[in-house]
This record gives C-alpha cells, structure tokens and sequence, in this order.
C-alpha cells in the first residue's frame, strides 16, 4: 500500500503546486471579479454531480466486492445521467443568473459550458472508479496527472494570452473530451460505457435499484455539495462577484492541503471495504493525523504575508481579509481531518448515520449564519459559520469511526480552540 500511496501523492503534489501558481497568474490577469466568475463555473459543476446521487462510489465499493453486474449497467447509468443534466440547464441559467447575479447572456454561457464539461468528465469519472476499485493507483495517478498538467497548461497560458475568463472556461471544457482517451488508453479499464445495446427497460430499472441502495450516501454527497455551493451563494449575494473571487482565491490556495487527505482517502477506501488493512491500528492513526495538520496549520498561519504576496497577488489588505484566511484555513484542516473517517464509515456502509450528521451540519451553518451575520456582516462571518458546522461534523464523524472515544473528544476540541486563538493572537498583532 506505501507504493500506491507515494505514486498518489507524488501527482497530488505536483498538480498542487501547479494549482498553487495557477491563483496569482490567473488574479493577474483576469482580476478579482474574473475570479468571482471563474468561481461561480466551478460551483455549477460541483452541483452536477448531484446527479450521480453518490452512485459512483457506491459502485467502487461493489466493484471492490468483485459484483460484476455494475458492467451491465454502467451504459444506462451514463445516458441517464447526462439526459438529466441537459435538461437542467435551463434551471442552471436561472441559478446563475438570480442567486449570483449576473447578467443572462453569462448565465447562459456559464451554465452551457459547464454543462458540457461535465458530460465529457463522467467517463473518466467511471474509468477512475473502477481503477480504484481494482487498487490500479500507479495508473490512476498517472492519468490525474496529465489531465491535471493538461488544466493547468491551459489555465495559464489561457489567462496570459486571452485575459478573458470565459474563454478559458471554454478551453477547459474542451479539454474533457480529450481525458475520456487518455483515461481509456492510461486505465486500461475494459468497460462499455457507450455502449446503446445495454440501454434497456430491465438495465434502466436496475439503476433505480443502485440509486435506492446508495440514497443515503447519495443525500451525505448532495449535502456537502449543497454547503459549499451555499457559501459561494451568500458571498456571491452579499458581497458581489469580487468579494467572491477574493474568498474562492484564498480557498483555492488553501485547499492544496487536501492533497494529503484526498491521496490517502483514495487509496484507503478499497483497503477498508475489504478489510485488508489494520483497522486496529485506526485510533493511532486518527491521533497522528491530528499532530500532522496542527504543524501544517501553524506552518501556514506564519507563511500568511508571503502566501499572500505572492500567491494573492496582495488582495488580502485588511483584517477583515486576514480573518477570512484564518477561519477558511482552520476549515479546510477540519475537512482534511474528517476525510479519513469519512472514508472509514463509507467503506463500512453507514450511509444513514452519514448522511443524518450532514443534515446536521447543513442546519448548523444556516442557524450560525443567521445569528452571527447580523453583528458582524463580514466576508469572514461566513467562513466562521462554516467552521463551525465543520467543528461539528468532523468530531461526531471521528466519534462514530472511533466508537465514541471521550479521549478524542477533548483531545481534538482542545486542539481546535487552540487553532483559533493562536490564529487570533497572531493576526492582531500582524495587523
């Protein structure tokens, strides 16, 4: 597993640094309120995947538990989920346009172009599943890694020679097209997902029965969906495109800590479905993995002015920005955190338990906001609630994963208190 585990961050770490030098290039050129656009993209196509309703990964932990029958279907499952997602983009224009803001006419293109970018990205999105199902790390990361580089590529020299961002959305769609060969050619997966000859009335209703076997994993997904895409709304709302583009900047840079998470969410998941690795030892590495993003935290805090400089272009220039870096740090840290028991609790099936602590966390986030944004109506007010309905999350997933240990409990409340009032402390003299 340490093998599959290095070739997994080996890419995550370079396409987190080019993720890194993308921000300032890309804030250079097409300014913060191109930014905020370029977010509200990312956002719509973070709401597609409402569509596969958690089905994708329930069909890796079937996949891992050598049910073949997931071949069958997969053709159905595709066409039935781009049809939905065609016919949804009137709705996605209306999104845009209402909850955003923003004129009709990038509405449109916003919601067409997203649209198509991830009708092109569900293939490679079925060919990853079932390489991570068949534990194919070494290739899987390879793949990621020209996509990525691919992105990347086009980002910048997109942004350095056309300054527009709705080109450069436009290149990123097109290139999707080109990841379904590259992630057909690199996976090797042998499946048919074009395939019309398995689109048939009994195929069509045994998707219905995986979507009925996943709902509750299927609502947990479309909750932490619906919470990002929340935040983007409120900051888009209350404080326009710009205050956006200055919060979707600063997690952009921030959320290249989630390579550690990710990389080891992906390949731990087969691992606990089969319970092939030591689960025994879970409690021990719950406690280290702690250790490890307080010291990445702390690193981070400290690199704030140089971070800033030169990856934010400067567009942190007062406490109210300084604030926001410091509650979307401690809440990116709080996602890295929970990712391994969230891991954890898939693989072992508690989609209801899951998916009831996510409600939970939704209704926490709207509650906070609704107290705290009338006496103090911040950017940062957002990202505090967020942090806290994450506080919240994280400790009863680790809870569950860690059957209801008192020592982590206090351990990891008192960890975070001190994340905060070092933050704090640190920022007050700074500023």
């Amino acid at each position: 597993m340490i093998k599959k585990l290095f070739s997994v961050y080996s890419s995550n770490f370079l396409l987190g640094i080019l993720g890194v030098i993308t921000v300032p290039i890309l804030l250079k050129n097409i300014g913060t309120e191109g930014y905020g656009y370029y977010g509200i993209y990312l956002t719509i196509i973070t709401y597609f995947t409402l569509f596969e309703l958690g089905i994708i990964k329930h069909f890796t932990k079937l996949i891992s538990q050598k049910k073949i029958e997931v071949n069958e279907i997969i053709s159905c499952f595709y066409y039935f989920t781009i049809s939905i997602i065609v016919l949804f983009i009137p709705i996605s224009v209306l999104i845009i346009n209402i909850l955003f803001g923003t004129d009709w006419k990038i509405g449109v293109l916003i919601a067409i172009v997203a649209s198509l970018e991830y009708i092109f990205y569900l293939p490679t999105k079925i060919y990853s599943s079932y390489a991570t199902a068949h534990k194919n790390f070494e290739r899987l990361s390879l793949f990621n890694f020209i996509s990525g580089l691919n992105r990347y590529t086009l980002i910048i020299f997109g942004s350095i020679i056309t300054q527009n961002v709705f080109i450069i959305i436009i290149l990123l769609a097109i290139r999707r097209m080109l990841d379904i060969k590259l992630s057909r050619v690199i996976l090797k997966e042998k499946i048919r997902i074009f395939d019309f000859r398995n689109i048939n009335k009994i195929n069509i209703f045994k998707v219905f029965a995986y979507y009925k076997e996943s709902i509750y994993l299927s609502g947990t997904q479309a909750l932490q969906i619906n919470l990002n895409g929340m935040i983007s709304l409120i900051i888009s709302k209350l404080f326009g495109v710009e205050g956006l583009g200055l919060y979707r900047s600063t997690f952009d840079v921030l959320s290249k800590i989630w390579f550690f998470s990710n990389g080891l969410g992906l390949v731990i998941f087969p691992y606990f479905v089969g319970n092939t690795t030591g689960n025994k030892h879970y409690k021990k590495y719950t406690f280290f993995s702690w250790i490890f993003y307080t010291l990445v935290y702390i690193g981070f805090l400290f690199l704030f002015p140089l971070l800033n400089e030169y990856l934010l272009n400067g567009s942190i220039k007062n406490e109210e920005g300084m604030f926001l870096y410091l509650f979307v740090l401690v809440s990116v840290l709080l996602v890295a955190q929970g990712n391994l028991s969230f891991e954890f609790l898939q693989a072992k099936g508690k989609y209801k338990y899951l998916m009831r602590i996510t409600i939970i966390t939704n209704v926490a986030f709207l509650v906070f906001f609704l107290l705290i944004y009338n006496h103090f109506p911040y950017v940062f007010s957002v990202a505090i609630c967020w942090m806290i309905s994450l506080i919240i999350q994280t400790i009863s997933f680790e809870r569950k994963s860690l059957r209801g240990s008192n020592f982590f409990l206090i351990f990891s409340i008192l960890l975070i208190i001190s994340w905060i009032l070092l933050g704090v402390i640190y920022f007050e003299q700074l500023f």
